[in-house]
C-alpha cells in the first residue's frame, strides 16, 4: 500500500510540475489570444467529452463490474469482459471520430461563432480541433486499461500517463518550427500524447498478463450490469463538464 501510495503520489506531483512548465511554455509561445484561443477551445472541447464519457462515466461503470467479475468468476472471465468492452469502445470511438471530423466546421460554427469572423481563423479553429479530437479515443481506451490494472493493484502506469501529455506538448512546442504554426505544434502534442499514453498502458497491461484483444461483444450478466450503470453514471458525471462547456461557449462568443 505504501509503495502504491508513493508511486501514485509521486507521479501526480510530477504531472502537476510538468503541467506548470507546459502551460508556461504554451503561454509564452502562443500568447493570450488569437491562436491560443483556438487551440484552447479545441483542447477543452475534447476534454469535456473525456470527462463525461471517459474518466467519468466509463470508470464508474467499468471498474466495479470488472472487479466484481474477477472476484466471482475469476480473472479469465473478467478479462473476457474487458476485451469485449475494449472492442465495443474502440468501434464507438472510431464512429464518433468520423462524425466529428466530418461535421467539425458546423460544430465550430455553432459552438464558437466568433471564430467564423475571418476565414483564416475559422479554418485554423477547425483544423486544430480535428487534430486534438482523436485524443478522446486514445484516452478513453487508456481509461479502460487503467481500470483493469488498478483492479489488480497496479497503479504506476496509469498514474504516470498524464505526465506524457505534458512532455509531448513541451517536446512539440520545442520543435514548433517544423509545424505550420505553434498552434499546430501544440495540437500535435496532444495527439502524440494520446498515442503515447495508449501505448504505455497497452504495454503495461500486456506485462501484467492483461493484454487487450479484440473480442466481439455479447450480452451477458456483466455487460448488462455495465449498461445499467453507465446511464446514471453519464448523468452524474456530466454536470461539471457541461457547465464548463457553457463557460467555453460564452467565452468563445466574446
Amino acid at each position: 500500500m505504501i509503495k502504491s501510495l508513493l508511486s501514485v503520489g509521486g507521479f501526480t506531483i510530477l504531472s502537476r510540475l510538468t503541467g506548470l512548465v507546459r502551460d508556461t511554455i504554451l503561454s509564452g509561445v502562443l500568447g493570450a489570444a488569437g491562436a491560443m484561443d483556438m487551440f484552447g477551445f479545441g483542447f477543452r472541447f475534447t476534454n469535456h467529452f473525456r470527462a463525461i464519457f471517459g474518466e467519468g462515466a466509463f470508470n464508474a461503470a467499468f471498474v466495479p463490474t470488472y472487479a466484481s467479475t474477477m472476484e466471482t468468476r475469476g480473472v479469465v472471465a473478467a478479462q473476457a469482459f474487458a476485451n469485449q468492452m475494449f472492442t465495443l469502445l474502440l468501434g464507438m470511438q472510431l464512429a464518433l471520430l468520423a462524425l466529428a471530423w466530418s461535421f467539425m466546421p458546423q460544430i465550430i460554427g455553432w459552438l464558437a461563432p466568433r471564430f467564423t469572423a475571418t476565414p483564416e481563423g475559422y479554418e485554423l479553429a477547425v483544423t486544430l480541433t480535428r487534430i486534438t479530437f482523436p485524443y478522446l479515443m486514445f484516452i478513453t481506451l487508456v481509461t479502460l486499461l487503467t481500470g483493469a490494472l488498478n483492479a489488480h493493484r497496479r497503479f504506476a502506469a496509469g498514474a504516470f500517463a498524464p505526465v506524457l501529455l505534458n512532455l509531448a506538448m513541451i517536446g512539440c512546442l520545442a520543435v514548433a518550427l517544423i509545424f505550420p504554426s505553434a498552434a499546430h505544434a501544440a495540437a500535435g502534442g496532444v495527439l502524440l500524447a494520446g498515442f503515447l499514453e495508449f501505448l504505455l498502458l497497452l504495454v503495461a497491461a500486456a506485462r501484467a498478463g492483461l493484454a487487450a484483444e479484440f473480442r466481439l461483444p455479447r450480452w451477458s450478466a456483466e455487460t448488462g450490469r455495465f449498461f445499467r450503470t453507465i446511464g446514471p453514471a453519464i448523468i452524474g458525471s456530466a454536470g461539471v463538464p457541461i457547465a464548463m462547456l457553457a463557460d467555453s461557449l460564452i467565452a468563445a462568443s466574446l
